[in-house]
């Protein structure tokens, strides 16, 4: 069948949906293509930053989605039906991310969005996915996605800022590194997500931890020197550096040219293999340097060792962790899909929640959580290998993952803030 159903200029995706309302078993025809007037397959609109800022972290994601687009036909998570994919750039740019999205549902015909990891590019999207009743898959770590921002329609297969943080700043309270702590903090959505809960949740949990302050620096910075400055004159033994991508890179670095490392039990709390690459194993290997990670691809867990060989054999590569969270996302509802035997949304979000992403990628029960649509990944703590050690991106030990992150790691689905 045409992508415009009965040439009509009714759109696919709209014409499932009617059938759905007419008939579940027309709407079963429709995907496995055993009706004449089905559709023959299902498209995603991936929406990821293939330039700008973040650029070299989406482009690994993008294989990330290409990868599970082929997994998915050859394993037939749908069924018999082909899936398809359409990327557009987002340029980590609000106005142009909801642009391109809404390009993929008119001018492609999306089923479902997916993709991203920009916090304020999801809450966009995400805007946009509820007006238009349709899924969005995303990654974001803004604790507003799945709080007080939060959308039925949207479901985020990463970790939120609170999950980070747990891999880093909690994980050093937990083991006794300090009983003080100071933040800087990147002055976005991400970066104050972040800075709050430390404050106002991780350290006050402490009887014996003190917090000390904070200072806000504008995304894109490259000088930290004064933030630097302020957190060793506050005579704090923890630094959270709450800072992302060139950001986090340009901080440790300057972090070790003042000899904070000497002095400072440093955290950070999203670090992959593009920033180790850029920070470099001297650094990395301090011993005051820990960091949180998402997803690293030297986890044990057979899901995701299966899924790093794949990955690795099929682009020559090391899948990042959003990659990870996003090839989970993107299969995991398709086979919502499957199991919801069309694509109307309302079916899919009920087959959505409480699911267990596919594949395991954690290997600790991972699901989408019903009451804010958050997955309940781990986040891991990592702490660099001795430079003589690395070879092949291997630049980190896994020295901590939670088995529990529902209880350990997140919110609580009363603190989330989060109604549908």
């Amino acid at each position: 069948m045409p992508k415009d159903a009965n040439n009509s200029g009714t759109s696919r995706r709209q014409y499932l949906k009617y059938a759905s309302a007419g008939s579940a078993v027309a709407l079963a025809g429709c995907l496995t293509g055993d009706s004449g007037s089905g559709s023959e397959s299902i498209m995603i609109g991936a929406t990821i930053p293939e330039s700008g800022p973040y650029g070299n972290i989406g482009k690994n994601q993008v294989k990330g989605v290409e990868l599970a687009v082929k997994h998915a036909n050859e394993d037939g998570d749908v069924s018999d039906t082909e899936v398809e994919v359409a990327f557009r750039d987002t340029k980590t740019d609000t106005q142009e991310a909801t642009q391109v999205a809404r390009e993929l549902l008119r001018q492609e015909n999306a089923d479902f969005l997916a993709g991203n990891f920009s916090s304020s590019v999801a809450l966009a999207i995400g805007e946009l996915a509820q007006r238009e009743d349709v899924i969005y898959t995303c990654v974001g770590g803004s604790n507003a996605i799945t709080g007080s921002d939060c959308r039925s329609n949207v479901f985020n297969a990463g970790n939120s800022a609170v999950q980070q943080t747990s891999g880093g700043l909690k994980y050093a309270l937990d083991e006794g590194l300090g009983e003080s702590v100071y933040e800087i903090s990147a002055d976005y959505s991400w970066g104050q997500s972040i800075q709050a809960w430390n404050e106002n949740q991780i350290v006050s949990s402490y009887d014996d931890v003190e917090y000390l302050g904070n200072s806000f620096v504008e995304f894109g910075a490259t000088d930290y020197s004064q933030a630097i400055t302020d957190a060793r004159s506050s005579g704090a033994d923890i630094i959270s550096f709450n800072l992302f991508a060139s950001n986090h890179v340009q901080s440790a670095r300057q972090a070790d040219e003042y000899d904070l490392f000497d002095d400072f039990v440093c955290v950070w709390p999203a670090t992959g293999i593009i920033e180790a690459e850029q920070i470099g194993s001297d650094i990395l290997s301090r011993d005051n340097f820990y960091a949180s990670a998402p997803w690293y691809w030297q986890h044990e867990a057979e899901g995701a060792q299966a899924f790093s060989e794949a990955f690795q054999s099929e682009y020559g590569e090391r899948p990042l962790g959003f990659s990870a969270s996003m090839y989970a996302g993107v299969r995991t509802t398709l086979k919502a899909i499957d199991a919801a035997g069309g694509t109307e949304t309302a079916d899919i979000r009920d087959q959505m929640e409480d699911r267990e992403l596919f594949p395991q990628l954690w290997g600790v029960g991972e699901k989408f959580r019903a009451c804010d649509h958050r997955a309940s990944i781990s986040t891991m703590t990592v702490q660099g290998r001795d430079p003589s050690d690395v070879d092949g991106q291997n630049f980190f030990e896994v020295i901590n993952v939670p088995q529990n992150p529902e209880e350990t790691q997140m919110r609580t689905c009363d603190q989330t803030g989060c109604s549908f």
